[in-house]
């Protein structure tokens, strides 16, 4: 008897071991934060109900970050407000990423696309594509921007003018970032 209590013991021991790291290895893969889960890689927002993939590890054309971004489950980002593009900025700048008037190979695409007569948020897993209502949108050039719709169709930060929003060339190669809203 005292044999099979033990043995019972035992696997009770044995089961509190494996949940403890199966708890242990899930939340060490992601960002729990109040109710939230973010995957691997990205950046929780608390007020933007966001989360945020800054990929720097790579440079893409603006088809092939979508495509990524909406692997994931996420869509490239939609700037819906001067919070969230002060965030954004912020972001970029804290991972060493300056916008120093002369690099444009530190821009990021984000997810605006000039489709259907207008600049639109493309979209995908999070949200259905949406008119472009706020936008930060480079006002230093002789044109200011966005310009040439016919050759520059897609939206990046650009890093030659402190992270300004810019239409760009969507074959061009650039970091870019991914959003997953939570709301």
């Amino acid at each position: 008897m005292m044999r099979a209590i033990l043995h019972v013991a035992a696997w009770m021991i044995f089961a509190i071991v494996l949940l403890d790291i199966a708890t242990t290895t899930t939340l060490a893969h992601c960002d729990y934060t109040h109710g939230s889960v973010c995957p691997m890689g990205f950046t929780f927002n608390e007020n933007l109900e966001s989360c945020y993939n800054f990929v720097i590890s790579e440079k893409t054309t603006w088809y092939n970050a979508l495509t990524f971004c909406n692997s994931m489950d996420a869509n490239l980002v939609a700037i819906d407000s001067e919070e969230e593009y002060n965030f954004l900025r912020s972001e970029i700048q804290g991972r060493g990423i300056i916008g120093d008037g002369a690099t444009t190979g530190n821009s990021f695409f984000i997810g605006g696309n000039f489709l259907n007569g207008g600049w639109q948020w493309a979209g995908g897993p999070s949200w259905k594509t949406k008119p472009i209502l706020y936008a930060p949108w480079s006002t230093t050039w002789s044109s200011p921007e966005p310009n040439d719709v016919n050759a520059e169709r897609c939206t990046v930060l650009y890093g030659g003018e402190q992270f300004k929003l810019h239409n760009w060339n969507c074959g061009f190669e650039f970091h870019y970032i991914c959003e997953i809203k939570l709301r």
